[in-house]
């Protein structure tokens, strides 16, 4: 059996400047300040106002997708800046989409709650972190990657229209931490 630190470090991946991870068993306390600093710096700058300490990104939610093994960390000079989840999950709103490729959800794979510590924003790293998704689906066999953003977040936008995300439509969509919202979707074709 490998240590810990060996085996976590066989499935880093670089990007640029960004050191990409699997967040492990003992990575609970970095995943979780990297979203209360995320979700500190979106309420300040009014990016979003749908983030809450432990509201969304929850606990559960975090603790459930380390334990899934679909966490992710993003590192810069060893200091963890992002975050984000990879796996097959969606809300039912993807379901009722018009997705332009076609494509079935059931050979989709999703990008959720990912996010840059604000002190780091405008380096990047959203858009490395987005690139190691695309990859990764790949891996997982999937034909395309889905994700959505609340309306009005021109700058996620932005970044997935850079790295190859196509626009596939907006719908009102219910989470938890927000209610009936509208979103806009995005997909990219693998």
């Amino acid at each position: 059996m490998l240590p810990h630190a060996v085996f976590a470090a066989a499935f880093m991946y670089i990007v640029a400047m960004v050191t990409i991870r699997k967040a492990g068993d003992g990575d609970y306390a970095i995943v979780r300040d990297l979203y209360y600093a995320i979700t500190d710096g979106m309420q300040a700058s009014g990016v979003s106002n749908s983030w809450r300490h432990d509201i969304y990104p929850s606990q559960e939610f975090i603790r459930s997708a380390i334990a899934s093994d679909t966490m992710y960390i993003g590192y810069e000079d060893d200091v963890p800046v992002s975050v984000m989840v990879i796996n097959r999950e969606y809300n039912e709103g993807y379901e009722k989409a018009a997705w332009p490729s076609g494509i079935p959800m059931s050979d989709a794979v999703m990008i959720h709650a990912l996010g840059v510590l604000p002190e780091f924003s405008g380096r990047g790293i959203a858009g490395a972190m987005t690139r190691y998704a695309i990859t990764e689906a790949k891996r997982m066999g999937a034909k395309v990657l889905r994700l959505d953003v609340i309306e009005d977040n021109k700058k996620a936008e932005h970044v997935y229209v850079s790295v190859g995300f196509v626009f596939a439509g907006a719908v009102k969509m219910f989470y938890e931490d927000t209610g009936w919202t509208p979103f806009r979707l995005f997909e990219h074709v693998l």
